[in-house]
């Protein structure tokens, strides 16, 4: 590790290219850069602004907003401030976004549009410790209600340059590698997020490790597209790009993704399975075979790509041996918020099926019941403000407890098998605490039991069982002819009323998190059938054997 921290990173990068383009945005339908000179600029201007408003050391800002260049901005900014990025999906509801800039300790909250800040307006009642709100779109600034524009706050930052940059770079370059810089919050077993507080020592040696297992030049071009608020998206679509010197293209509309390729012509693309899923049913529709050749593979990226990675969810077999034959193999790698750089398939070593071997100073092996165990420098500090949890997350010996299942194979690749913990990881690469939904939905008497499922598919399902004394008393309050139990569990009103209830619940959570498809059973899940156990806990994986059938037909 060559750097003390990011701050000094960024500015030996600043230095080095200042002239060069750091980014790219669409505006008014053309790409157009923005070097390290301005990019520079504006992260002192935002620092000495948040300084100037009385900002706290070691509190955060948060940012709800998409991939953007005032993101990167925002988040670099606030560690020049000594402070912590945190982001917060923009699909996140309003509560989910109470919760997180309150348990964050948020005193700025950084958004981009109109319908974001509506958002945030709506919670600033419950905000804490929020001084003001910073919004891109300057047609919704109101400074008599401290929501400024994105571009004034920079104006003020910089009216005050003379008296407050010396000592914000001098705090800086001399922070700790210890201190946290960024905080992800991940999904809890029982739903609440627990923030993930990441060091610049976890910063710095994931970009490191990630130059020495796949490398970026400085003439490589990039795009971003996936949440920055999702920790690899961060390390590896930001600070790993800024480490290496590459430019990145903001997607400002994911529709035209596709056309974007054309235009931009990528050398290299990280993705998420599904995206190479539909690469690969275009190329077979439009050329009506599996036998193609190399370069018309590689022009529907463009042409230029030479490097392609998927993570967040397994890449089918026979998808990733089609992209290999055409000299593109997508590498598969695997991670976690606690340790984003974990193991990863190279171009010169990989193997189907598998997420590659264990990247530079990582070291993996598996517990006697199947469990991944990691050491490393890029581990995470801990959760914030809970230490029951971080402890959890180690053994006797400092190995942290992935809660994943694997087997390394006598060539030292890894595969993983299953999931200890209860995290659902779609096909997206979004974790969803399943048991927050579950919880949400027997707020409501006539819920028993309800179970979602949706590990690598595009969506959420649930199975919902009633209780049958509440459900039978509903049924007579409002004349619903019925013989037995089972016959009502499948009447249209019951069907109704549970969908108003999965409604409410999606309400209440952001829109990736929202069941789509449910069915109700016939009969409560039972310990006789060791569905549950004497506590009324779902025993997952029973449930997952029980019902496979009756799952698989809700994505028919």
């Amino acid at each position: 590790m060559s750097y003390q921290n990011i701050y000094q990173l960024f500015r030996e990068q600043a230095a080095k290219y200042r002239g060069e383009p750091v980014f790219y945005s669409r505006e008014n339908g053309v790409w157009v850069a923005e070097n390290w000179e301005v990019f520079d600029s504006k992260v002192h201007d935002f620092a000495c602004a948040l300084s100037a408003m009385n900002f706290t050391s070691g509190a955060s800002v948060a940012i709800l907003a998409g991939n953007i260049k005032e993101w990167a901005v925002c988040d670099i900014g606030t560690i020049a401030a000594n402070g912590v990025g945190v982001g917060l999906y923009p699909t996140s509801s309003p509560e989910q976004c109470a919760y997180i800039i309150n348990h964050s300790d948020a005193e700025f909250v950084v958004v981009d549009t109109k319908a974001q800040l509506e958002k945030i307006v709506g919670i600033r009642s419950e905000l804490l410790k929020a001084k003001a709100i910073i919004v891109v779109d300057e047609t919704c600034a109101d400074e008599n209600r401290a929501i400024f524009s994105f571009n004034e706050f920079l104006k003020f930052g910089a009216s005050v340059r003379n008296e407050i940059l010396p000592h914000i770079q001098e705090t800086a370059l001399g922070a700790n590698v210890e201190n946290t810089a960024i905080m992800v919050y991940t999904s809890g077993t029982t739903g609440k997020p627990k923030g993930a507080c990441l060091s610049h020592r976890y910063v710095l040696n994931s970009v490191e490790s990630l130059r020495r297992t796949i490398p970026i030049f400085d003439t490589d071009v990039s795009f971003s597209y996936l949440p920055f608020c999702h920790v690899a998206e961060r390390i590896s679509g930001l600070y790993n790009r800024l480490y290496c010197g590459a430019s990145v293209h903001f997607v400002d509309d994911l529709t035209k993704l596709g056309a974007y390729m054309l235009e931009v012509k990528p050398t290299v693309f990280a993705s998420l399975p599904r995206f190479f899923e539909k690469i690969y049913a275009r190329v077979i529709s439009d050329c009506g075979s599996k036998d193609v050749d190399a370069q018309t593979v590689k022009d529907y990226f463009g042409g230029r790509i030479r490097l392609a990675t998927s993570g967040g969810a397994p890449l089918p077999n026979h998808v990733a041996k089609f992209f290999a034959d055409a000299n593109l193999p997508i590498l598969q790698a695997y991670g976690l918020t606690e340790n984003i750089c974990t193991a990863f398939n190279r171009a010169d070593d990989f193997k189907f099926g598998t997420v590659g071997k264990p990247m530079p100073m990582c070291e993996i092996k598996t517990a006697n019941d199947g469990e991944i165990l990691l050491k490393s420098p890029m581990i995470f500090s801990g959760y914030h403000k809970d230490a029951v949890k971080t402890a959890e997350m180690f053994d006797a010996n400092g190995w942290l407890l992935t809660g994943d299942l694997g087997k390394i194979d006598d060539d030292g690749f890894l595969t993983i098998t299953g999931r200890k913990k209860e995290i659902i990881v779609l096909s997206n690469g979004k974790n969803v605490a399943p048991a927050l939904l579950e919880n949400l939905m027997k707020e409501n008497h006539l819920v028993s039991q309800a179970f979602i499922y949706g590990d690598c598919k595009s969506y959420l399902v649930a199975i919902v069982t009633l209780n049958q004394i509440e459900a039978e008393v509903y049924a007579r309050t409002r004349n619903i002819e019925f013989s037995n139990f089972a016959e009502l569990t499948q009447k249209p009103e019951i069907q109704s009323f549970i969908t108003e209830i999965v409604a409410t619940t999606n309400a209440r959570v952001s829109s990736s998190e929202a069941i789509k498809r449910f069915t109700i059973l016939e009969r409560d899940f039972q310990a006789d059938f060791n569905e549950i156990t004497p506590t009324m806990k779902l025993k997952r994986n029973v449930i997952n054997a029980n019902f496979s059938e009756i799952i698989e037909s809700l994505y028919e």
